[in-house]
């Protein structure tokens, strides 16, 4: 008995090492809601100090339960662990499923193409017509994926993707005011261009990132199939 109870504090303290060390080797996460609350204590209470959105990226302390312990503007806060997907994880599905990810967006693309020269009509989100983020809003309906509807809220759908890393499929934000709000998105097809539903009097087209407003408006991506 003296031997079995040894035995099972050995298995529990080589636990409690090894998780501690997984959470000093794993250090940063991923935010994958589009607003999150940043809290002082692990719990639901009256202690929010903050906020994080979508697809920021968080440097986690450790764990306590089902909370991450994260370092907040230099201070110790806590995010709930529904809401981070560790950065290993993420790298785990980028070398099991990139495959069926890319060929993911590969298939959005096409289907796109097949509106080429569908006319832009405001508020439009259907084959007679649309408008930008009417057109992206279909597309991706179309694949089982409902994103938001207006071009500003559809920044916070899927994750933030660098311009340099932009696979087709992505989707391409862009602004024409200083404080960045978007005014119009599409969707990257490759060697920098994409496909949108450009404004009234012109039709769905594909163009190159670089002409224009394009290449001086653009905002940042965001990633749906991850």
């Amino acid at each position: 008995m003296k031997k079995l109870i040894i035995s099972v504090m050995t298995f529990l303290l080589l636990a409690t090492i090894f998780t501690v060390n997984a959470f000093a080797l794993e250090s940063q996460g991923i935010v994958k809601a589009d607003v999150l609350n940043v809290r002082s204590q692990p719990q639901i209470a009256d202690n929010i100090v903050g906020t994080l959105y979508n697809g920021q990226t968080v440097d986690i302390l450790g764990l306590e339960g089902e909370w991450y312990k994260i370092n907040f503007n230099s201070i110790p806060s806590y995010v709930h662990g529904d809401y981070i997907v560790l950065k290993s994880v993420l790298a785990s599905r980028d070398g099991n499923d990139a495959v069926n990810r890319s060929r993911a967006g590969d298939e959005v693309v096409e289907f796109a193409k097949k509106f080429i020269g569908t006319p832009y009509v405001y508020g439009g989100s259907s084959p007679s017509g649309f408008d930008c983020s009417g057109f992206v809003y279909y597309v991706y309906k179309n694949f089982g994926v409902t994103l938001n509807r207006v071009a500003n809220d559809q920044r916070l759908n899927g994750y933030v993707v660098e311009k340099a890393d932009l696979r087709p499929g992505d989707i391409v934000l862009f602004s024409r005011t200083l404080d960045g709000y978007i005014t119009h998105v599409g969707i990257y097809v490759g060697d920098n261009q994409f496909i949108h539903s450009p404004q009234t009097g012109e039709t769905v087209e594909i163009v190159s990132m670089s002409s224009g407003y394009y290449g001086y408006g653009y905002v940042g991506a965001r990633r749906i199939f991850n």
